[in-house]
């Protein structure tokens, strides 16, 4: 046992002073780090315990923690805050360390269940690992034998609970889907390798759990429902399975059975840190709700996991509900909570920007989100063809911002891809931006053509009335500008008229269709 205290230090001297790419660094994390450094653990305690209590998924304060009681002996407190560690986010080399030490920790204690549960989550990192291989077999072999002669306070025991995913490459996330949400970002080993050992002795629970978690891994989604089905028969409490069972319905594409799944979940959550599973299954039931057109449930399971966490994610998933609910209000308010939360969320910026620029409110906030979406896609999307169809939400309202700005041909792209979806092609906002951005860029003849397509909209035909004034066209001019005004009154009087009309102002007759309403009044006599 000595040799692997001295083993363990080494490595937690190495762990600990390689850069932590995943690390959340708050003040109170670096001031812990600090006292840390200096062996003033009461004070390095504090702010970790202060980190841990503003960041519940990042695990590095409980790892700290975990160092420190068992430099003060306090070996119960130490594993407990180890144990919480493993389960919370860590990078690769934390996260090997603490699961090294709990399996040997309890290899050592002889509790054979937790011995196996942690020597196999190591060996997902560290495969060839002899020792740790050793560990895990022994377990295996002795679980449900328990024969412990050393005593030690054991933590309770926490189920493992759904991690949120951490953003990775936008290439690795275009096959996703909003529901996505996994309850484990760690690798498995391939699914062959539980098969075997589950054929000679069928009834390892744990191994089982992680074949499944395999499967699911390998998108083998029917197996992993039939094997998620023999645990639910042989313990149909266990909330993880009901849980994980919901996730594989919603990859299934069956919503309802999802939804049926996570309400089993929800009657016997985690005893401990309930609100971080709840948090997961109200999220998901959410998205489940949202693929049955249930809005009004989806938008009450999405409230709900923000009340477990305060957490962009739902308030990103409210933000779409919202947007396609036509909400713009509710809209602005979620994503601007969200972007509080994580200031560089793409699509909450998204979102903002397309809900304010719907409201008409040209803020600072809009143009930064603005600024943020479009930066984005430029960077990552030279070609939009491969825009991923979650991104496109904005790409009418970013060709029209650029109309706006005189960018007529950065418009005219996103025009380009979004033509080839017939809905988007043939709903009036696209038929008359689009006749807009050929109008302002002196495509007349393609402006008339496409702004011909937009029925019964006052805008459009006034448009069009100023493309043939524009090709000297009286006739048409007037017909399209009664069309017009006919829907909109106000533009008999409007006071830009001889600016918009310039073309075909200085011939009376139509001057005298204006003043007259097209005959409809009497011309007015100026003094």
């Amino acid at each position: 046992m000595e040799s692997v205290r001295k083993y363990l230090s080494l490595v937690f001297i190495f762990v600990i002073f390689q850069p932590t790419l995943f690390a959340i660094d708050s003040d109170a994390m670096k001031e812990g780090k600090k006292a840390f450094s200096k062996k003033a653990y009461g004070e390095a305690i504090k702010k970790f315990t202060k980190h841990a209590d503003s960041h519940p998924q990042d695990g590095e304060a409980y790892m700290y923690l975990g160092y420190i009681y068992e430099y003060k002996k306090d070996y119960p407190k130490s594993i407990q805050n180890f144990r919480r560690a493993a389960d919370l986010d860590l990078d690769k080399d934390q996260r090997k360390t603490v699961l090294l030490k709990l399996a040997l920790f309890f290899n050592y204690h002889q509790d054979w269940n937790l011995s196996a549960t942690y020597s196999s989550r190591y060996l997902k990192y560290d495969p060839k690992n002899e020792e740790v291989q050793k560990i895990y077999n022994r377990a295996v072999g002795n679980k449900g034998n328990p024969s412990s002669t050393h005593t030690y306070s054991h933590p309770t025991k926490v189920e493992s609970k759904p991690s949120e995913p951490k953003q990775t490459e936008v290439k690795k996330d275009n096959s996703k889907k909003p529901e996505e949400v996994s309850e484990s970002t760690e690798t498995t080993k391939p699914s062959e390798s539980y098969e075997q050992l589950l054929a000679n002795q069928p009834h390892l629970e744990d191994v089982r759990w992680d074949y499944v978690l395999s499967l699911f891994d390998e998108k083998k989604y029917d197996k992993a429902e039939a094997n998620l089905k023999i645990l639910i028969e042989k313990n149909p409490s266990r909330s993880r399975y009901h849980y994980k069972l919901g996730i594989v319905k919603l990859r299934q594409d069956d919503p309802k059975s999802a939804i049926e799944s996570f309400e089993r979940a929800k009657k016997n959550p985690f005893s401990k840190d309930t609100n971080v599973f709840l948090y997961y299954v109200y999220l998901n039931e959410g998205f489940a709700f949202q693929k049955l057109a249930e809005v009004d449930k989806a938008e009450t399971s999405f409230q709900q996991a923000y009340k477990q966490l305060q957490k962009d994610p739902p308030l990103l998933a409210l933000a779409r509900l919202y947007e396609q609910k036509s909400d713009w209000e509710n809209c602005i308010s979620s994503a601007d909570k969200a972007l509080s939360l994580n200031p560089n969320q793409v699509e909450s910026h998204m979102f903002r920007f397309v809900c304010m620029f719907e409201a008409g409110k040209r803020t600072k906030k809009f143009d930064t989100s603005f600024a943020k979406y479009s930066e984005f896609i430029d960077s990552k999307f030279p070609d939009l063809t491969q825009t991923p169809e979650k991104y496109q939400v904005g790409f009418i309202k970013l060709a029209r911002r650029y109309t706006e700005t005189n960018a007529f041909d950065k418009a005219e792209t996103y025009f380009s891809v979004l033509e080839k979806d017939p809905a988007r092609a043939e709903s009036r906002e696209f038929l008359f931006y689009r006749g807009r951005n050929y109008f302002y860029s002196g495509k007349v003849d393609s402006a008339i053509s496409i702004l011909q397509k937009v029925t019964g909209s006052s805008s459009g035909h006034y448009l069009l009335a100023r493309c043939y004034s524009k090709k000297g066209d009286l006739a048409k001019t007037k017909e399209q500008f009664k069309l017009a005004a006919d829907i909109k009154p106000e533009y008999w009087a409007s006071e830009s008229l001889e600016k918009d009309f310039k073309e075909v102002w200085k011939d009376t007759s139509f001057r005298e269709f204006i003043s007259t309403k097209a005959g409809t009044v009497s011309a007015q006599v100026k003094p």
